[in-house]
């Protein structure tokens, strides 16, 4: 079993070795993380931190999707608080008084448990006082006959007013008024004898009691409610985004892979051709017989024959084709391509996925990454994120040299490989360019079968 922990400011990560030994102890958990993760069922992934405003927080499918595989997951303190007490009814466990008070609404705001805190070098110190602290030490001050429930209610009123960056004890004394001053001092006297950080207290608590192997951390079980309607296009596609392996130094996610196999593999046209059409004909993508089983399904549902309708997935000179290539082409172009969010690995005919494939392609990719690494200082051509940024008659030259295209070819060759338009297409082939203008085509492993004996449509998108 393997314990994954993503902790920040509320602990200091030394303090998780010594509480869980052997725990793989990540940063704050972001979107796209748990994608990441190699965990499998009975694994146990505990959440304490998270960003959510340096980056774009965890998902809720992302969390639902750990626990749909038979994952624990449980939070405490502060996101990992957050994200329990809105999925515990789903098998997500949650620890600890932060968690009871977003479970039962008391606490409702997000911004409860936000703080300012430094770098990951300097051990995420904390930089601000989170208003789920002060909540919680004043609910003991009044537990302890120090501040009545009105006096308590005064003070957190005047600590929630302050923006989250600025919120500390210190603040809170400078900010009251001046009737509340013997208020503020009664409350930091009694605070300074009997400090107590509620953040840091449940996150040893759910470290304490994974320790334990506490019966609480169960997986998720048919008392739950079920997991419905789980995987949706956002989902697939974050999976493709960030889902992957390490590579020579760099992460190259399914989406990276499918991309180098979409746009370099010689035989993706064929390849890709093969498996529309024989989706739409119901049959195996290695059936000799698909192309003239997609065009009877197109013959019994009207598709043959004069069809403008289709004209715009054809380039001026396909217009002559005869009809049964016409349909063809149009059926292909039409049910198989995608937007570049949308690309995944799914997408790639099965018979370019093997493993031998996939390796192949995820080397290229790391190699382009690697290679961009060494241009983009030198040309300070990035993208917003970091991309590396080529002129669109760059990309455009430079893959229909290598497809054996004219330049008006090259959205029908981009079509035929699974890409609904330019736009899709340059974006998902520009981190390669300097990759084929420095190696040209890559040997790709090659796939024995009927589609080395297909002929590609319209696009004469060939490699080699």
């Amino acid at each position: 079993m393997t314990d994954v922990v993503f902790i920040g400011p509320s602990l200091p990560a030394d303090e998780v070795g010594r509480l869980l030994p052997d725990a793989v102890v990540l940063p704050p958990v972001a979107h796209g993380d748990l994608l990441r993760l190699d965990v499998v069922p009975g694994d146990r992934v505990l959440v304490v931190d998270g960003y959510f405003l340096q980056h774009p927080p965890v998902r809720h499918r992302e969390i639902l999707d750990l626990l749909d595989r038979g994952v624990t997951v449980a939070g405490a303190a502060s996101m990992g608080a957050l994200r329990a007490a809105e999925l515990w009814q789903f098998g997500m466990r949650g620890v600890g008084e932060v968690f009871a008070l977003y479970r039962d609404g008391v606490v409702t705001g997000d911004d409860e448990v936000a703080v300012v805190h430094g770098p990951a070098e300097e051990g995420h110190r904390t930089l601000s006082e989170p208003l789920v602290n002060i909540r919680v030490a004043l609910r003991r001050a009044v537990a302890a006959d120090v501040l009545d429930a009105a006096e308590a209610a005064l003070l957190l009123d005047i600590a929630r007013e302050l923006p989250f960056r600025r919120r500390s004890y210190l603040a809170l004394e400078r900010t009251a008024p001046p009737e509340a001053t013997a208020v503020v001092d009664r409350f930091l006297t009694w605070r300074r004898r009997a400090p107590w950080d509620a953040k840091s207290a449940d996150a040893r608590l759910l470290l304490s009691m994974a320790a334990d192997d506490a019966p609480e951390l169960c997986p998720a079980h048919a008392g739950d409610q079920p997991i419905d309607n789980l995987h949706t296009r956002f989902l697939d596609s974050w999976r493709a985004r960030f889902a992957g392996q390490p590579v020579g130094g760099h992460w190259v996610s399914d989406r990276d892979a499918a991309a180098v196999l979409m746009l370099l593999h010689p035989e993706a046209p064929a390849w890709h051709r093969r498996g529309v059409l024989g989706g739409l004909a119901e049959v195996d993508v290695t059936d000799p017989a698909v192309e003239e089983r997609a065009h009877e399904v197109a013959r019994r549902r009207g598709l043959t024959g004069a069809t403008p309708a289709g004209w715009d997935w054809l380039t001026d000179r396909e217009r002559d084709l005869d009809d049964r290539e016409a349909v063809l082409r149009v059926l292909v172009r039409a049910f198989g391509t995608t937007p570049y969010r949308s690309l995944a690995l799914w997408m790639v005919a099965a018979p370019l996925r093997t493993a031998a494939m996939l390796a192949a392609a995820r080397q290229v990719a790391a190699t382009a990454a690697s290679l961009n690494d060494t241009v983009v200082p030198r040309t300070n051509r990035r993208r917003p994120g970091g991309r590396l940024h080529f002129r669109t008659e760059v990309v455009d030259g430079c893959f229909a040299r290598l497809w054996g295209c004219a330049a008006d070819e090259l959205e029908a060759a981009a079509w035929d490989r699974g890409f609904v338009d330019l736009a899709s297409f340059r974006y998902a082939a520009e981190p390669l360019v300097a990759y084929v203008k420095a190696f040209g085509a890559p040997r790709l492993p090659a796939v024995a079968g009927p589609a080395q004996e297909s002929t590609l449509a319209g696009s004469a998108a060939r490699v080699g």
